[in-house]
C-alpha cells in the first residue's frame, strides 16, 4: 500500500537535523520536486522526509538531501521559525489550521488532476516563493513535453499492487497525449483501481507501462510479475515506469511523457 499512502500524503515524520529560521518549509514531496526545479536553494530550510526516500521521492535526490528533512508536526513545524510554509491539501489533521493560528504563512496545494490544474499549481508555487519567471520556464517545458501525438495502440499503465490509472486521471491524459488510447476502460476499471494480473494476461494490450525494478517484497513480487508477463512476449510491449512518475505532476509530467513516448512502436 506504498503507492496509495504516498498518494494521500500520509504523515508520520520526524525532523531531522536543526533548521535555519526565516525559510521556505515544504512538508510534501510533490512541492518539493517544483522546488528543485524553480526554488533558489538558499532560501530552503526543509523539505519532506519522502524526498529523500529513493523509492518514494519525485524530487531528484542528491538535491533532497542537501536539507533537513520535516514532517507534519505542527510543534516542530512552528519551533522552526519559517516565513512560509508549503503545503500540501492532505496535511495531517489540523496541522494547517494551527499553523495559521500561530501566525504562520501557510499556502497549500492538492494533488492536480489534471495538466492544466498541474501548470496551474507550479505557477501558484512560483509566486508563493517569489520565482514567476521560473516558474513559467517550468510550464514551457511540461508545455513542450505534453504536445499531442497521434496514434492507436492501446496501453495500460500497471504499477505496484495492481494499481491501475483509469480515465479521468492526470495519466489518462497522458497516455492520450502520447499517442496511446488508454486500456483501462476495457477492463471495467475507475479512475484509480486493481487489475489482477490473471485478468490482465487473459487480455492484454499493446503495451504495459509497469516497474521493472524494486526492492525487498516489492522486488520479490515484481519478478514474479515479469515472469508471468513473459508469457505476452510477441503480444504485447512492457515498458519501465517507476511508481514515482505517479505521484505528482510539476516536473514529474515530463519524466513520465519521456516514458510514453520511448514506448512508442517505431
Amino acid at each position: 500500500m506504498r503507492l496509495l499512502g504516498l498518494l494521500l500524503l500520509l504523515c508520520g515524520c520526524t525532523q531531522g537535523p536543526a533548521i535555519a529560521p526565516g525559510k521556505i518549509i515544504s512538508n510534501n514531496p510533490c512541492i518539493d520536486s517544483i522546488l528543485a526545479e524553480i526554488g533558489d536553494p538558499a532560501s530552503i530550510g526543509a523539505i519532506s522526509r519522502f524526498s529523500q526516500d529513493a523509492e518514494s521521492g519525485s524530487a531528484p535526490l542528491d538535491w533532497a538531501r542537501r536539507f533537513p528533512a520535516i514532517g507534519f508536526s505542527a510543534e516542530a513545524i512552528i519551533a522552526a521559525r519559517p516565513r512560509l510554509v508549503l503545503s500540501g491539501n492532505y496535511a495531517s489533521t489540523g496541522t494547517n489550521a494551527a499553523l495559521r493560528k500561530a501566525g504562520v504563512r501557510v499556502e497549500s496545494f492538492g494533488v492536480p488532476a489534471t495538466l492544466e490544474e498541474s501548470k496551474a499549481q507550479v505557477l501558484g508555487i512560483a509566486r508563493a516563493i517569489g520565482r514567476e519567471a521560473e516558474g513559467a520556464a517550468l510550464v514551457a517545458r511540461m508545455e513542450r513535453a505534453t504536445r499531442s501525438q497521434s496514434g492507436t495502440e492501446t496501453a495500460i499503465i500497471w504499477q505496484t499492487g495492481g494499481f491501475v490509472a483509469g480515465q479521468g486521471t492526470i495519466q489518462d491524459e497522458m497516455l492520450a497525449r502520447a499517442g496511446f488510447r488508454n486500456a483501462s476502460a476495457t477492463y471495467g476499471l475507475k479512475q484509480w483501481d486493481v487489475l489482477p494480473l490473471e485478468t490482465l494476461l487473459r487480455n492484454p494490450p499493446d503495451l504495459i507501462f509497469t516497474p521493472v525494478s524494486g526492492a525487498g517484497d516489492d522486488a520479490r513480487a515484481l519478478a514474479l510479475r515479469h515472469r508471468a508477463l513473459r508469457h505476452l512476449k510477441g503480444r504485447t510491449r512492457i515498458v519501465a515506469f517507476p511508481d514515482r512518475l505517479l505521484f505528482c505532476g510539476g516536473p514529474t509530467v515530463i519524466a513520465a511523457m519521456q516514458a510514453m513516448r520511448r514506448g512508442k512502436n517505431p
